[in-house]
């Protein structure tokens, strides 16, 4: 008897997280933003955790140029990986630091680098003076304007709770996979199946705080 009902514990917990995470993700995912219409709102948002502050530039529904900025002494995103796109670092004024591939460089005023999509890097500011950087030419846009959206939606949750809370995770799950942002470990796969199931607990959450 207690082995029926410990199979039956396990049935429905598996048919809650795999059919319940296809209906939340294919099924009742909300409907696709509106990027300008959101960013005419918020025209700028910022990460006390990571010291950053961005700002609307220009943007359409796929893509967002941004003016930002780092802190002195501000330390940045962990080291991170995007698998969908490029990110491009034009520095306008001060001295970015960047880890790439675990290495260290530093860019001055004046100079650029384009980030390859897959490439582990970390922007942050090793000086006292605030590191401005903006592509004034707007040749390459910072980044996809869901991924914008989805840092405009991280950070304060990052910055109440703290960058490794729970409610963190909770929240990237709710973001879903269009918030291309992961750790080097573990294996990004790993990380997108934890999204997956988390997100039926997630959603409820979400909408029961609101």
């Amino acid at each position: 008897m207690i082995q029926k009902i410990t199979i039956y514990f396990f049935g429905f917990v598996l048919l809650y997280f795999v059919g319940g995470g296809i209906l939340f993700n294919h099924v009742f995912l909300p409907k696709p933003i509106d990027y300008p219409a959101y960013f005419e709102k918020h025209q700028q948002f910022a990460s006390k955790e990571e010291g950053m502050q961005l700002s609307i530039k220009k943007l359409d529904a796929e893509k967002v140029f941004l003016k930002m900025s780092l802190e002195p002494y501000a330390e940045g995103p962990p080291e991170h990986i995007h698998q969908n796109f490029d990110e491009f670092f034009a520095v306008e004024k001060g001295t970015l630091s960047l880890l790439i591939n675990g290495q260290k460089r530093t860019l001055k005023a004046g100079e650029s680098i384009l980030i390859p999509k897959g490439t582990p890097h970390k922007p942050f500011n090793e000086t006292d003076q605030v590191v401005i950087l903006n592509d004034c030419t707007d040749i390459h846009p910072t980044m996809p304007s869901h991924f914008a959206y989805g840092l405009s939606q991280l950070y304060p949750v990052m910055d109440k709770h703290g960058a490794k809370s729970p409610k963190v995770l909770l929240k990237l799950a709710v973001l879903g996979f269009k918030c291309d942002t992961w750790m080097q470990n573990p294996p990004i796969f790993v990380q997108k199946t934890i999204r997956w199931l988390l997100s039926p607990s997630a959603r409820i959450i979400s909408k029961m705080s609101e």
